[in-house]
């Protein structure tokens, strides 16, 4: 499992260095108004940029095992545990229903 988390550190890495490039291209891709030229040279471009730099290679994992399924967003965990922890009420505002 660490071997999951250490790549996915270095995709979200790769992302955040090329992100703001990466829209600045897409954004001049989909311009209608610029000259077919440009918005080749922009497609071009972003073809060179690194792959596992794109959003779409991102996934989340939990923070604590590196499980990659069944992830809850606003903790970054599982849902093992999200139940373990929430059961020894370790998590503030949620508890076991009854």
């Amino acid at each position: 499992m660490k071997k999951n988390i250490k790549s996915m550190k270095k995709i979200q890495m790769l992302f955040s260095k090329y992100e703001k490039s990466r829209k600045v291209l897409k954004a001049i891709i989909n311009n209608d108004a610029l000259s077919h030229l440009l918005r080749e040279r922009a497609r071009i471009e972003l073809d060179q940029l690194p792959k596992s730099g794109s959003i779409t290679r991102h996934k989340n994992f939990c923070i604590l095992t590196g499980r990659g399924r069944f992830i809850f967003s606003g903790y970054r965990l599982s849902r093992l545990m999200l139940q373990k922890l929430s059961k020894d009420g370790m998590l503030i505002g949620i508890r076991k229903s009854s």
